[in-house]
């Protein structure tokens, strides 16, 4: 059993492990060989800490460290998007327990949050078992990048990701867009790599088909012409604001974002707030006239095909009564939990 923690980028007892990693590499490599930092360099020389977004250590059942893993935004040759796996290692008295594996696995769930659309990770030719590892794991060998072009002994890989698409999804009224454009914020402030689409502005078009009058086929269309453009640009989180309300509008997104590493992984969290509540937004967002009176009898209609339809796997509140609106950053970090992004 394999408990695994995050600690700090500098934390004492991650850095110890990684002293022995090298320590091992220069004995596998020899003193002028394939490490990172030749011996008796800081090792501040070779993982700039500010470019660390994960580092993972973890404890045996009796508690003692007894392995490390880290990410970090490389600053070399890599394509936009890519985030590279670092100082993986296991005490040699604790291998072949499988606990490289489970080590990779946490390392990967912390990459796919970073919104990474892919891992790029450097072994050696004299370390066979990693690399037997990192092809039953999926990795691919790519070209040496970075520091490694010029080492024989290098071995280079990557895995692709999957793009994580969180639709953000609701009555007219419910705080879609503003719940959308702060889950953009918090992720934004985490360091990930995301972008944010206010799903209506990509379907705004007259006049509609008589059998698609909220121009949903549009909407997709238009999401799969720009989800290459985000991809491209290293995005691997999107965060879209739109109802979404057919049974088969989740596949959609997921075929929307599709990739080299598969149909993408799609949450959808709906914003609720009551009646009341909704009532009161749009008699000060909408003018008088038609368009209020379009969207307060659409808010409930709206309201009633979400329930039935139950396309949503979370439901988080925006308000509990007239009186009392939660915080944008309250909302935000509830429906990242209720898509599983926290």
């Amino acid at each position: 059993m394999l408990s695994i923690r995050r600690v700090q980028s500098d934390d004492a007892a991650a850095r110890g492990l990684w002293d022995e990693q090298q320590a091992e590499m220069r004995v596998v490599y020899g003193d002028d060989g394939h490490v990172d930092a030749p011996e008796g360099e800081a090792f501040d020389d070779a993982i700039d800490l500010s470019r660390v977004y994960a580092s993972l250590v973890g404890a045996d059942e009796s508690g003692e460290d007894i392995a490390t893993a880290m990410l970090q935004w490389p600053a070399y040759d890599l394509p936009l998007g890519t985030i590279e796996a670092k100082r993986l290692y296991v005490r040699p008295e604790h291998r072949r327990r499988g606990y490289s594996r489970v080590m990779m696995g946490a390392l990967e769930a912390a990459a796919r949050r970073s919104g990474a659309t892919s891992i790029a990770l450097e072994t050696g030719t004299e370390q066979p078992a990693a690399i037997a590892l990192y092809e039953a794991l999926g990795y691919h060998r790519i070209e040496p990048y970075g520091q490694y072009n010029e080492d024989p002994r290098s071995v280079c890989f990557a895995k692709e990701l999957p793009t994580r698409v969180l639709v953000v999804n609701g009555s007219i009224g419910a705080g879609k867009t503003t719940s959308a454009a702060a889950v953009f914020d918090a992720l934004e402030a985490r360091g990930s790599r995301s972008a944010f689409i206010d799903g209506d502005f990509l379907c705004q078009a007259v006049p509609p088909p008589a059998d698609d009058p909220y121009n949903q086929a549009l909407f997709f269309q238009n999401l799969a012409a720009t989800a290459p453009v985000y991809r491209a640009r290293g995005c691997g989180l999107v965060v879209i604001s739109r109802v979404l309300e057919d049974a088969d509008d989740r596949a959609r997104c997921a075929t929307a974002f599709a990739s080299v590493a598969g149909q993408a992984d799609v949450s959808i969290v709906r914003v609720d707030a009551p009646l009341d509540v909704r009532e009161a937004r749009l008699s000060v967002r909408e003018p008088e006239g038609k368009w209020r009176d379009w969207a307060l009898a659409r808010t409930v209609e709206l309201s009633d095909s979400l329930d039935s339809q139950d396309l949503d796997d979370a439901i988080v509140m925006t308000a509990m009564d007239a009186g009392e609106n939660r915080s944008r950053a309250e909302v935000a970090e509830d429906v990242l939990d209720a898509a599983g992004w926290a």
